[in-house]
Parts: C-alpha cells; structure tokens; sequence
C-alpha cells in the first residue's frame, strides 16, 4: 500500500512539473526545435590540451551548448565540421563564400551555405588566430611585443571580415540568430607586466569583435570575464591556448545566458510593473520554463525543491557525462526531475538530507535557495558576516546567504532580517536565477 501511494504522489509531483516548466507544444516540429551551426577556429572544433589528434573532439563550447540544448528538447540538428583548428575571420569568411564541403565532397552532401540556409542558430568563434599571427612572445623571458601600426591594420581586417561573415549569412538566412564569440586571455602564465599589454591587445580584439556584432544585428557573447576569474583551473597547461571541459562549459554558458529560443511568453497574472516580470521575460524565452496553461504563472506560489532543481538545470550548461541513478528513497525514474536530481546532486549543487531522502515536494526556502545558487553560478566567497540580523555566523547557510547578498542576487527585508526559513516563490526563483545567470 505504501508502494502505490508514494506512486500515485509521485506521479502528481510530475504532471504538476511538466505543467510548470516544460514548454507548450507548438504548432508544428519545426517551429520547436533548433539547427545549430557552429562556424570558426579551434574553439568552435573542441581542440583541448589533452586532445588525441587521430579523434574528433566532442566536449568543446559548441557540443556543450547543442547537447544543453538537446536535453531541453528543442535540438534538431548540429553541426561543427565547416570549424576547423587554426582558422582566421578569412578563412571563415572565404569558407562561406566558396561554399566549401568538409572533410570532403564525397562525404558533405549540402555544403556551408546549405547547412547555413537551413540554421535557427549560428555561432561563431573567429579572430584570436588573426591576432596571435601578430603577437610576438619571447619563449625564454615571456617579453610580449607587436608593431601597433600592423596590428592595427590586422584588427581592421578581423572587423571587415567577420562583418562581410555575418552579411553573407543574412543574405541566405535572415531569421538565422548569430552570436558572434569575444576572447579570452590565452596566456594567464605569463608575468603580471607582461599581462598589460596583452590585455591590451585583447581588449582592442573585443572591442572590434563586439562593434561588429552591433553593426550587424548579431549578438557579441563576452568570455574574458568569466574565464579570468578560474584561468589557470580553466587553461591548466601553460603552453596550451586552449581550455579543459571545465573552462570549455564556461564558454557555453556564456553563449547560453546571451541566447533565445523563442519569443517571451505573456502571462495574464504577470504585470509588467512586476519586480520579476523581465526575469520572467528572459527565462521563457530560453524555454527554461512556462507557466501551466500557457496563459497563467501563478507567480506567487511557492517553488518546490523538485521544480527549483529542474529550473536550475535547464539554467545551467554542465559536462555531458553524468550518472544515472540515484539513492534517494523518496525520487523515481519516472519523475520529470529525476535526471535533474541526479545530475545536480552529483554536481553538489543540491543536497539531500541525512536520512536519505531528497523530498521534492517540499517547499524551497530562502536558505536552500541561497546554497544552490551560489553553488550552480559557482559565486566567489565573501568574507562578509553580520549582514541580516537573523543570520547568525553558525548558521549552516550563512556563508552562501552573505555572498547571495553581496552579489546583490538576493536581498533582505526592511527590518534588517533575511527570513532563511521562508519558503521561494515562483516569481522570486525567477528573478533569482536571471540575475544569477546574468552576473558577469
């Protein structure tokens, strides 16, 4: 008897999530789901330091971002193999223009301009090759030199060509979104003074990058931030440009907290005057959730620990390998959040509790909501304490509460208390995780 009731709870738990988060079917299948086009160097191609040249890569930004994509159900087709290692804004652009077959023409039976025609999203990673044929780093002393007069005609290259790039893929596809990659620092090893003139360099690289991306209604997706704050973690062999996995999912999610997959959602229950309401805005849009009949979002109704999970891993690009099964004696297989559970669990995102259960129709509270955040978004620490006087230094959650709040994530209330017990609303986890996502 035990068995059949906590089936029958279960099953309520997932027909109200699929409610809450799943999108409303469309139309027609191709309305719902998305091709994916990555064009560009070794970034787009997935080249790592411990890459084994006789295999093709497949945990690079690109196959991160469609396997994200993939697991929300909205992936149709993806393709990587018109990017290749070593590639310039040139040899992007001249790709395009001669409609090159790759590997081969045997093997490629459309071609780029095809594969290009027929995308919903196109991202491209091209320029840092044109730069460093410019740089010069002295291999013994780190010294770093470039003449500012070829480098300046080299940066009006990249701006030229990525612009006749993305003018050329208009004219095949004007529906077709294009994010256009900014550039990390490569070289987080060096000496400090030789890290302001690189910096230097980067920066100008960006800055035509991101002109460019304006110019041609393209979305400029910036990387430098969030791969500085980890660099040597993310780029772990100094005499190789490119990142691990880790760094390589960085890099994703950069690109996904830039993109859309659909037009916002309207909601009569959500005005525009509504602290939440462009949060709302922007997760509808990465079809990250919706509301229950496509007209409803019941914005104050508290958010159960099984739907913030959910919510949390459609936010967030992870590793493609994760484990399948869990230990928990209150979950199923047969739960929408299931995976969720498992995956972010295993990530130590969320925990369960001490006798083994994970209770996923509990409501969240503001303290659990404060650990996961800080934990998915993978927020710097504060030293900060004594900033709500309900939250005392021994609090189990006080160190996530106290960088929720200096990341301006997550405030108080007007007598100076946090109220860590208090459950999360669906408006409040919204604005929550947006503002999570969109702290770079």
């Amino acid at each position: 008897m035990k068995k059949k009731l906590l089936s029958l709870r279960l099953t309520v738990i997932t027909m109200t999530l699929l409610a809450f988060i799943l999108p409303a079917p469309l139309t027609s299948l191709a309305e719902e789901e998305v091709d994916y086009v990555a064009l560009g160097d070794s970034l787009a191609f997935g080249v790592t330091p411990t890459w084994d040249q006789q295999s093709v890569p497949d945990s690079g930004y690109a196959h991160l971002l469609a396997h994200h994509i993939d697991e929300l159900g909205e992936l149709d087709s993806f393709t990587n193999q018109y990017s290749y290692p070593g590639y310039t804004t040139e040899n992007v652009l001249n790709d395009l223009q001669n409609d090159v077959r790759m590997p081969s023409e045997d093997t490629d039976d459309r071609g780029i301009r095809m594969a290009v025609s027929d995308a919903d999203v196109i991202t491209i990673s091209a320029g840092a090759n044109d730069v460093i044929s410019e740089l010069s780093i002295d291999s013994e002393t780190g010294q770093v030199s470039y003449d500012p007069e070829s480098f300046e005609a080299k940066l009006g290259e990249i701006g030229a060509n990525l612009a006749n790039t993305v003018t050329d893929i208009r004219s095949l596809n004007p529906e077709a979104d294009v994010y256009v990659m900014g550039y990390y620092n490569p070289y987080p090893y060096l000496q400090a003074e030789q890290q302001e003139l690189l910096n230097l360099a980067l920066d100008e690289l960006n800055r035509v990058i991101s002109q460019t991306a304006t110019a041609t209604e393209s979305t400029f997706v910036p990387t430098s931030e969030a791969i500085d704050r980890r660099a040597m973690d993310y780029l772990p062999d100094p005499t190789d440009i490119h990142p691990n996995e880790l760094g390589y999912q960085v890099l994703a999610n950069e690109f996904w907290e830039e993109m859309t997959l659909q037009e916002p959602m309207d909601f009569t229950d959500v005005s525009e005057s509504s602290f939440a309401a462009e949060s709302i805005d922007y997760l509808t849009a990465k079809k990250i959730l919706q509301g229950y009949d496509g007209e409803h979002f019941a914005p104050g109704q508290d958010v159960t620990r099984a739907e913030a999970i959910l919510m949390l891993d459609r936010s967030i690009v992870l590793s493609q390998d994760q484990p399948t099964e869990s230990s928990y004696s209150d979950i199923d297989d047969s739960m929408v959040a299931y995976d969720s559970i498992v995956k972010l669990t295993s990530e130590e995102i969320m925990d369960g509790f001490l006798d083994n259960t994970f209770r996923p129709d509990d409501s969240l509270t503001r303290g659990q909501m404060a650990k996961i955040l800080v934990n998915a978004f993978d927020m710097e620490p504060v030293e900060t304490t004594g900033t709500f006087t309900d939250v005392t230094d021994s609090y189990w959650a006080s160190p996530y509460i106290e960088t929720l709040a200096a990341n301006e994530v997550a405030a108080g209330y007007e007598d100076g208390s946090y109220k860590p017990g208090k459950t999360v609303t669906r408006q409040e986890l919204a604005a929550f995780i947006e503002r999570s996502m969109n702290l770079n």
